[in-house]
């Protein structure tokens, strides 16, 4: 075998190895898949909509540690929304600003109520919300082929656990009861 030929062809090889991966590209720079952005359709409608509830609950909340918790949603996911938006122009992605289907569907529920009625009604949102987000934020991260949206959703989960913890205490605290049409347990 002719050892100085084979040496000569690993050049060649090594270029055409090179150009058929640059060909298929980083996934992390394509524009994201269907199902990459449905999920970032998700994650801005639900983004919207925790920030949007979490005002009207700042302002209706008569229990300290749940006026507390409001606040500190809305600061949080100001920051999650800032995250998310520079990741969708990165991506070229469309971004949502309207709340979404189960925003909408929530709101007009809390809406009408007031006192420990919407305490009650919000903070067990606020816990099946952060607990539907943990597991479609988890199976994106598990399931992308885009690093970046992978590194995004990997970041932001703790952070949501964090939320549903919270959410959790402070049920605990307003007592945990279910409340009627009148406000009272």
């Amino acid at each position: 075998m002719n050892y100085i030929k084979l040496a000569g062809l690993l050049p060649l090889a090594g270029l055409l190895a090179f150009g058929a991966a640059h060909a298929q590209g980083d996934a992390s720079q394509q524009p994201p898949s269907g199902r990459d952005q449905q999920f970032l359709t998700y994650a801005a409608e639900d983004n919207q909509a925790e920030i949007k509830l979490c005002l009207i609950a700042e302002k209706r909340a008569v229990d300290p540690a749940l006026n507390a918790f409001a606040r500190l949603m809305v600061d949080d996911h100001v920051q999650v929304e800032s995250r998310l938006a520079a990741l969708g122009a990165e991506l070229h992605a469309k971004l949502s600003d309207a709340i979404g289907k189960d925003g909408q569907e929530t709101m007009s529920k809390l809406t009408p109520l007031s006192g420990r009625e919407f305490e009650q009604k919000f903070i067990e949102a606020q816990i099946k919300d952060h607990s539907n987000d943990i597991d479609k934020y988890s199976k994106e991260a598990q399931e992308t082929q885009n690093q970046r949206i992978r590194q995004y959703a990997s970041e932001t989960i703790p952070l949501l656990q964090q939320h549903l913890a919270l959410a959790r205490a402070v049920k605990t605290q307003l007592g945990g009861q279910t409340v009627g049409k009148s406000g009272k347990p």
